[in-house]
């Protein structure tokens, strides 16, 4: 798999099931960034902004509301819910920490992100990040967008689990990779405050998340053992999906 910092018309491809030990470095070395931002923080380096909500609004445009339709039609109401709240996660991530985002397309890839677990798809060949990055990458061809554009959307999608690595990457990569994270495990949620949570949980209810959304992960390592989310369901990352946020 081949990664680049910057947005790039590059379209990263599926390597199938990592091995343990490179699932342990990837966490390793996530947590390793992790950690150090935190003792930035703590020793004054580092700032977390204020954010209002608009940081977090949801885009209007025309392709943002073909991207909710198409989410709404393929994908169960909790899994919308889930979009909506990773796309929150990630703006108000992004707003804290003052990183200049594309929010449309943002928003877009953050919508679309779990199109391979939906029924329609759930059974189509590779990884499920992958089989969801490629239908979005032909729904932004398909509505005109420009090919940068595409593959950052596929790019973003196929990356959203792929631990130590999506954090490294472009924003619009990076932040879909922590807002999925903190809506399943958590994932720095350290950093948004307490009442700005309860808006976007009251806003996009997480319900029994947790009951809904694990199957789904069971599914796809039971029928697809060589995918990419079988290595991480293998170690246990469905125990760690957090049955409540607050």
């Amino acid at each position: 798999m081949k990664i680049r910092s910057n947005l790039t018309k590059e379209l990263v491809s599926d390597p199938g099931r990592p091995t343990k030990p490179a699932l342990a470095g990837r966490f390793l070395s996530s947590e390793i960034r992790a950690g150090l931002k935190r003792l930035s923080r703590a020793l004054g380096f580092e700032k977390l902004h204020d954010v209002v909500p608009k940081d977090w609004a949801i885009p209007d445009s025309g392709f943002a509301v073909q991207a909710i339709e198409t989410a709404s039609a393929l994908c169960p109401e909790f899994m919308v819910r889930h979009c909506f709240r990773a796309y929150c996660f990630g703006a108000i991530l992004a707003a804290r920490n003052q990183l200049t985002l594309d929010r449309e397309t943002f928003f877009v890839a953050a919508m679309l992100h779990d199109l391979g677990l939906c029924d329609t798809h759930a059974g189509d060949p590779g990884s499920f990040e992958w089989v969801g990055a490629r239908l979005a990458h032909s729904f932004c061809l398909d509505a005109e967008q420009g090919e940068a554009r595409a593959a950052t959307v596929h790019n973003a999608i196929a990356l959203h689990t792929s631990v130590g690595i999506a954090d490294r990457c472009a924003p619009e990569i990076a932040l879909l990779h922590f807002g999925t994270g903190m809506d399943l495990f958590g994932m720095r949620i350290d950093e948004i405050p307490r009442d700005v949570l309860e808006l976007v949980l009251t806003d996009h209810p997480r319900g029994a998340f947790k009951a809904e959304f694990s199957p789904c992960l069971n599914h796809q390592a039971q029928t697809k053992p060589d995918s990419q989310i079988a290595g991480a369901v293998g170690i246990g990352i469905i125990d760690q999906i957090k049955e409540q946020l607050v």
